[in-house]
């Protein structure tokens, strides 16, 4: 009798005990569990914030002219006196293709201007090469002097075209611009050099105002230069800018055009 007393005493005992063992066993896992699934909501959120920092910074798009490496050109002007007609007669001036100041080096000014705005430095040949409609042979050493003491990345010899406006400008959209065209002298060694580069140049121009430059103009043979000081530097270009019929507004959107089209030739076409 004792004995089966004691055995119903154990019994209720054991499941009076029951719960608060299986508590006691299961209350550590508990917290343990909720604690570990906060951790990782809070490492989620972190690198969900860390994301969209970066994202922010992948969005903030850094002007190109802050991260461009800066380019170096050489400008100058073989036939200094080439005047266009309609700036001559906006000044009173007798109307002429050539004059002794209003003529293409008054846009020197415009070239260096638009050329720093994307990232070119300029040098433009001084005043001592200008004056008379000089010859490329006379103009040679003054580009010599240059090159031999600067490294530039891209030299242009910027002249007036004698053809007239239906040849000479191009109307796109509300705006006119004065054409490009390039000449290249093919009587030198590495003219296919110079040639490819004005091709890309031509290409480019084309890419930001579509028309605007016609080309390439190969010259060799009887009656013609054929090199045009083009041997001195493998990217050298003779460029014709407008011809005797464009104005000064057509000129200096041309110029603007020209500036922004080296600098994606130069810097592989990256996107302003």
């Amino acid at each position: 009798m004792a004995k089966s007393l004691k055995n119903v005493v154990s019994i209720l005992l054991l499941l009076f005990l029951a719960p608060i063992i299986i508590a006691t066993v299961q209350t550590p896992l508990f917290p343990q569990q909720k604690q570990q699934t906060v951790t990782k909501e809070v490492t989620s959120k972190e690198e969900s914030n860390t994301a969209v920092v970066y994202a922010a910074q992948l969005e903030t798009k850094t002007p190109v002219s802050e991260i461009l490496e800066p380019k170096k050109a050489f400008v100058y002007f073989t036939h200094s006196q080439e005047a266009y007609k309609p700036i001559l007669a906006a000044k009173g001036e007798k109307i002429a293709t050539y004059h002794p100041a209003d003529n293409i080096t008054s846009f020197q000014e415009q070239i260096t201007n638009q050329f720093a705005f994307h990232q070119l430095e300029t040098d433009i040949l001084g005043p001592e090469t200008t004056g008379d409609a000089r010859q490329y042979n006379s103009i040679r050493p003054f580009v010599q002097n240059a090159l031999g003491h600067n490294k530039y990345d891209i030299i242009l010899d910027i002249h007036r075209d004698s053809a007239k406006a239906n040849v000479t400008t191009l109307k796109s959209g509300e705006e006119s611009y004065a054409k490009f065209i390039f000449v290249i002298g093919r009587e030198h060694p590495n003219y296919r050099v110079n040639e490819q580069l004005a091709q890309n140049l031509s290409n480019q121009l084309n890419k930001l105002v579509p028309g605007i430059s016609r080309g390439i103009l190969p010259k060799e043979g009887k009656g013609v230069d054929g090199v045009y000081n083009q041997d001195l530097a493998p990217n050298l270009l003779n460029v014709e800018l407008g011809g005797i019929d464009n104005d000064e507004q057509e000129i200096n959107r041309s110029i603007a055009i020209l500036a922004k089209a080296i600098s994606n030739m130069l810097n592989d076409d990256l996107p302003l």
